[in-house]
């Protein structure tokens, strides 16, 4: 064990802010195969057995750096009022934008009334029907749990400080075995669908929906994420534990969910490679030691990481519509076209952080009466000082911007 670390100022994040784009690009990997389809279902079979749902473990990263770097950015002093003022800040105005975009492109004759204005005010995954929480700009369910989880945050927060130094890792092992308890009652409790195909992620719409977009559920990860920062941050994480070794437990993690039933590679089979993952980057990090997650081009990456989450669906929706919803694509084909799709929404998610995110997070984030912000300690390129690390939405593990 470390001896106590603290939150030592000049320190930076930088593998954290670096991570955010590769765990996003899980997500792209998931949705991409949706909008552009084989010709061949021997092709379209095999690409979803490898990569139809390896984004799950994606978002399961993004949930646990939101919450390990809302501890690293937290200020003593910052009302709970302000501190949920500046998430609404980071969240909601590219939501917006890409609400309108999805409307504009693909959702207005499909959406209903009551799923539009839900998905607008974040609020769509508290529903359990399908056609309200997967409405509209596709990763969007996710702001709903981001939302809860910057409302319940302060209190967490609170309770987790609480917690004595020794009973902290007994404390992440009991969040992972209810997260693992989850899975195992919804498979238990939950009926299977007999219509449900087989590439779907779950044995049943409400199974997944307990399982996945459940906000209550999800907020498991969250805590996790708070206290594997207090282990670090309190010098109890474990030095042998390095993100080279631990990215290869990633490995392990996912060539054994890919053997489980499909309802625990939702969350349950990865969750402990992802907790001891972030973990061990966020103590490299705060070591010092150079990380390639850290290059100025994953810096930059990270920086427009919950842009490029919000932008590339209605991106593919746009480009399904352009080539025509029947169009069916060999390998090579499909390789051009979501090379396309991806080209197209890294450069939008850039224009997005520049011309909205940044200029709004400045101009909103302002204490009011011209009073200066609290310090934090200034981590370039990680999740203090860089105009897109609050750590915001999916992942967004972007740090506030203050």
């Amino acid at each position: 064990m470390n001896k106590n670390v603290g939150r030592p100022q000049g320190s930076r994040l930088g593998s954290l802010t670096g991570v955010r784009f590769p765990a996003i690009f899980l997500v792209f990997l998931n949705h991409i195969h949706i909008g552009i389809a084989f010709s061949s279902q021997s092709a379209s079979n095999t690409y979803y057995k490898y990569f139809g749902w390896i984004g799950q473990a994606g978002l399961s990263l993004f949930f646990l750096i939101s919450g390990f770097l809302l501890v690293w950015t937290a200020r003593e002093k910052e009302s709970p009022l302000l501190f949920w003022r500046r998430r609404i800040i980071r969240i909601a105005p590219l939501h917006w934008v890409t609400f309108g975009l999805s409307m504009v492109i693909f959702a207005s004759p499909i959406v209903t009334d009551t799923a539009a204005v839900l998905n607008f005010l974040m609020l769509s995954s508290w529903s359990s029907d399908p056609e309200i929480f997967g409405s509209m700009n596709a990763p969007s369910w996710s702001l709903t749990l981001l939302m809860f989880f910057y409302l319940a945050f302060p209190a967490l927060h609170w309770a987790v400080k609480r917690i004595p130094t020794k009973y902290l890792w007994w404390c992440a092992a009991a969040v992972v075995a209810v997260i693992v308890s989850v899975t195992i009652v919804v498979r238990a409790v939950v009926p299977v669908d007999p219509l449900i195909v087989p590439q779907a992620p779950a044995s049943s719409v409400k199974a997944f929906y307990y399982i996945q977009i459940f906000p209550v559920t999800r907020i498991l990860e969250f805590v996790l994420g708070i206290l594997m920062a207090r282990i670090v941050l309190s010098g109890q994480w474990i030095r042998i534990a390095r993100p080279l070794p631990l990215a290869g437990l990633l490995v392990v993690g996912f060539l054994v969910a890919y053997q489980l039933p499909r309802e625990y590679r939702l969350v349950a089979a990865m969750i402990i490679p992802v907790a001891l993952f972030v973990a061990g980057l966020g103590a490299a990090d705060i070591e010092g030691r150079k990380s390639v997650l850290a290059s100025r081009p994953l810096q930059w990456l990270g920086d427009i990481s919950f842009a490029f989450f919000l932008i590339h669906w209605p991106v593919i929706m746009f480009f399904l519509e352009v080539f025509g919803e029947t169009r069916t694509n060999s390998v090579p084909e499909f390789i051009g076209l979501a090379a396309l799709d991806f080209t197209v929404s890294v450069i939008l998610a850039w224009l997005l952080t520049i011309g909205l995110e940044r200029p709004l997070v400045r101009l909103l984030s302002k204490p009011r009466g011209g009073k200066k912000a609290d310090a934090q300690p200034q981590t370039s390129g990680s999740p203090v000082s860089s105009p897109s690390a609050d750590p915001a939405p999916v992942g967004s593990s972007t740090s506030a911007v203050n």
